[in-house]
């Protein structure tokens, strides 16, 4: 069986100067070849074996997507030592908890991070190296005389010539990934490069793909799902990575580069899709070319132009909502949605040309199989996964390892059920779950989807809040605030009062609940005066948010805050 080294060594060697990576460096797209990748991880790896790291150690990444970014994360691979990615967009408490608990050893880091990463250096005991990955070869300061800790400029680190090259096992651990934390304290799902072979195999059969694919890179790539699909997967078959600019660039990037696939998650596609249609709207010709049946194929020819004709945009991380998929099909967009989670390496099921489904994700990847455990009449359940591609488990912790897999099984948390063809749908997530006193179930999701249908409404959680012996069904409501302007506008007014608005939001939730079975409808609304706290892929952290509406519930006043 392959390694993840040794699948893009094929690669490179098969494709040596062939595109692999393409960036935008002012108005350019700049190519990197798979020869570069190859000889630069190279480099990397005999940097660290210079630097006297053994296979096994754990070296951390903390620095923006690029080509180098993956140059890095090979040549760690290629010593036997072990990736940690940190997410650029995590707070101090966060980085220092990944680095300790994860015994990062090395560090590669660019400068827009590296001053906070030496401000915590006294709790890092273990950290030896640290490699600032881009800046003036002159380093910000000295390291204090008692550390330990030696850094450079990534030019001095990078070392020439043969390395004692080990090769890593299928089964030995390749990453240590650190889970969001949206229901709690993050974990270090341990990955091994048979994880991530199997499933990136899987992921090429079951999608039909070939070298030709080119994907358009957005997401954080420390994020599994994109580290995985979108990049290890076009570079185990020759194909090519275009990293995208900037959130704002999302458009221009897809029109200029005109990916095969793009990867990403339910809240970029709602944004895109919104985005479409403001601008629809925003010109007059325009708006009126779409209400006309002969001449609306001009406007969604142009749509396609500008996102990629020909792209297939795959979706996961989250449920998305049918309406947004809907949306995309309005204007000959094609959107699949994929099932994955960061300890099953991702990817579980996902749609694809041989088949799609609304209201599913798709049918389970070859080789894994999918059990629904203690189904309900309505056949839903929690969902198990067994096969190569589930973790090797925790990080030093066996406690929740033993919690998480059972008998080869991977508890996932997340409530489903399967179709009798072998399509995988989605209900919830197991704690999220309410369960109304006559036995019934709701899953929040359902409700917020219709809810966010209303234009006034950005953000949703919807929650169970007890009362005794009884569960009141209850929903916390960020609003729109440029939808709230526009109605205000269009009443004639510069803003409205505090008072309106939350009448507008209250009539939006009820009228969307009007849809539901009454046991699934909102009883009370709460207005929050600013967004939810997210992950850096954009979940709303539901189990801080739920902590947070406790105290509110029980009278004690606290903000939210924008992570």
């Amino acid at each position: 069986m392959d390694t993840i080294v040794t699948l893009i060594e094929k690669s490179c060697r098969n494709f040596w100067d062939r595109t692999a990576f393409l960036q935008k460096c002012g108005r350019v797209w700049r190519e990197t070849s798979y020869g570069t990748l190859w000889s630069t991880s190279d480099r990397v790896a005999a940097g660290l074996v210079k630097s006297g790291f053994l296979p096994g150690e754990h070296t951390a990444l903390l620095a923006a997507s690029s080509p180098l970014w993956m140059m890095l994360y090979l040549g760690i691979l290629k010593t036997g030592g072990v990736v940690v990615p940190l997410d650029k967009e995590l707070k101090a408490i966060e980085v220092r908890h990944i680095l300790h608990h994860g015994e990062a050893r090395a560090l590669f880091v660019d400068s827009e991070h590296l001053e906070l990463v030496l401000e915590m250096l006294i709790d890092l005991p273990l950290l030896r190296l640290i490699v600032m990955t881009d800046g003036s070869e002159e380093l910000p300061r000295r390291l204090s005389a008692e550390s330990r800790c030696m850094m450079l400029p990534l030019s001095k680190f990078l070392r020439d010539g043969a390395f004692s090259r080990v090769s890593p096992q299928p089964h030995d651990t390749a990453l240590i990934l650190y889970t969001s934390g949206t229901t709690g304290y993050a974990k270090g799902a341990m990955l091994s490069h048979a994880n991530i072979v199997t499933n990136i195999l899987g992921s090429i059969d079951h999608l039909g793909v070939d070298q030709s694919i080119h994907t358009l890179s957005f997401l954080p790539i420390n994020h599994v799902f994109e580290q995985v699909c979108g990049i290890l997967l076009p570079l185990s078959l020759g194909g090519k990575v275009s990293f995208c600019e900037s959130l704002k660039k999302v458009g221009d990037n897809l029109a200029e580069v005109k990916p095969t696939f793009f990867v990403g998650v339910p809240a970029i596609y709602r944004m895109i899709l919104d985005r479409i249609r403001k601008k629809i709207e925003e010109k007059i010709v325009t708006r009126l070319l779409h209400t006309i049946p002969f001449t609306r194929n001009l406007v969604i020819s142009k749509v396609r132009r500008r996102l990629g004709s020909g792209t297939i945009f795959i979706s996961g991380g989250a449920a998305l909502d049918p309406a947004v998929i809907v949306g995309f099909a309005q204007f000959g967009i094609t959107l699949w949605q994929g099932y994955g989670i960061t300890e099953t390496s991702p990817v579980i099921a996902a749609e694809s040309r041989q088949g799609t489904r609304p209201g599913t994700v798709g049918r389970v990847l070859p080789g894994i199989e999918v059990r629904i455990d203690a189904p309900e009449p309505e056949m839903v359940g929690e969902i198990l996964v067994r096969g190569p591609n589930v973790m090797k488990g925790y990080f030093k912790d066996p406690h929740s390892t033993a919690e998480a897999i059972i008998d080869g099984w991977y508890r996932s948390g997340d409530l489903g059920y399967l179709t009798n063809d072998g399509f995988l749908s989605i209900s919830g997530r197991v704690k999220s779950l309410i369960v109304t006193p006559n036995g019934k179930n709701i899953y929040p999701e359902e409700v917020e989807n219709e809810i966010l249908k209303s234009q006034y409404i950005a953000e949703v959680v919807v929650y169970a809040h007890r009362s005794g012996h009884a569960e009141e069904i209850r929903a916390a409501v960020y609003p729109n605030q440029e939808a709230l302007e526009k109605c205000a506008a269009h009443l004639g007014k510069k803003f409205l009062s505090e008072g309106e608005e939350e009448s507008l939001v209250r009539k939006e939730v009820m009228n969307a609940c009007e849809k539901l079975a009454v046991y699934k409808r909102v009883r009370n609304v709460t207005i929050i005066g600013e967004e939810f706290p997210k992950t850096t892929t954009r979940k709303i952290k539901r189990f801080e948010v739920e902590t947070l509406l406790a105290t509110r519930d029980q009278g004690i006043h606290r903000e939210f805050h924008r992570n």
